[in-house]
């Protein structure tokens, strides 16, 4: 894989975790590091084997409403900790809401592949910049002591 790849990859991977905590830890009283977990799950998308076609590639399958819903519910299934599984919504629902806005969007009606999107570069160093931003006001803002939403 070519280095700038890689240092694009390893941005958006990270941009996606921090999202996650941050709005984890902004949100709810749930453990924040669920926000890294479920911020980067969709990218478990990178792990299929390359000889697999559409929906198990990147930006498939795990990059879809169904899937958030399927991994939410099975969170309060297992749970039925509802702080838990506000986090696990949030944390998940980030990673879908900034890949939707991409170039190549998300699935939103999978199984059908309807993938639209504004065609914004959510991944790039201004929207990174902002996204990351935003995800320190969220931190700064809740470590003031202020209550979490709800």
């Amino acid at each position: 894989m070519v280095p700038g790849r890689i240092l694009f990859l390893a941005g958006a991977f990270a941009t996606h975790a921090v999202v996650g905590y941050a709005l984890v830890a902004g949100f709810t009283e749930a453990d924040p590091r669920l926000g890294i977990v479920f911020g980067l799950l969709p990218d478990a998308d990178f792990l299929f084997p390359s000889a697999l076609d559409w929906p198990f590639v990147h930006r498939g399958i795990t990059h879809t409403p169904l899937f958030a819903l399927a991994v939410v519910v099975g969170a309060y299934a297992a749970t039925r900790d509802r702080t838990l599984v506000a986090g696990v919504a949030l944390a998940i629902g980030s990673h879908l809401a900034i890949d939707s806005l991409s170039p190549k969007g998300i699935d939103w009606l999978f199984p059908l592949e309807t993938s639209w999107s504004p065609g914004l570069a959510v991944h790039s160093p201004a929207a990174t910049t902002l996204l990351w931003t935003a995800a320190i006001g969220i931190l700064v803002w809740r470590a003031d002591g202020r209550p979490v939403v709800g």
